[in-house]
């Protein structure tokens, strides 16, 4: 299930809520290995396809307290398959922002929900209807 990643990068300017695809410097990016990532935290887990699930993550509700981490995430699919991700953070003031990753395949990508913030992930996975797809979820905290 190693699927080689394009570049994409991209920034939400609400309050620091920061969502970035990672990718190599080089010009051919190596196939995404989640093993090698030093991920503290993993979930095994399926979903039905073609349908928006709540807490894909594994957790219903997330909370940050006093102190702001990153979350480098690897997700680990089928090569067929495209798990669109999308995390809805409100931060501390109120405000909120919304990330979408749908590109195909395996990826790895981070966010940074910042400070007293609450957030949610939700995932749709392509594939024949009725039927479920297994993924793994690696995460890991980085402080900011």
């Amino acid at each position: 299930m190693k699927r080689t990643i394009s570049v994409l990068t991209v920034t939400t300017g609400v309050l620091g809520a920061t969502l970035t695809g990672i990718s190599p410097a080089s010009a051919a990016a190596p196939a995404v290995d989640c093993s090698t990532g030093g991920y503290t935290r993993v979930l095994n887990s399926y979903v039905p396809t073609n349908v928006q699930r709540p807490a894909v993550d594994g957790r219903s509700y997330n909370i940050a307290g006093p102190l702001a981490y990153t979350y480098e995430v690897c997700l680990d699919i089928p090569d067929t398959s495209t798990f669109t991700i999308e995390a809805r953070i409100r931060s501390a003031d109120g405000s909120t922002s919304v990330f979408v990753d749908d590109r195909p395949g395996d990826k790895v990508f981070r966010y940074s929900p910042g400070a007293n913030s609450f957030w949610q992930v939700y995932g749709t996975m392509t594939g024949p209807d009725s039927t479920y797809i297994h993924y793994t979820w690696n995460e890991k905290q980085i402080p900011a």
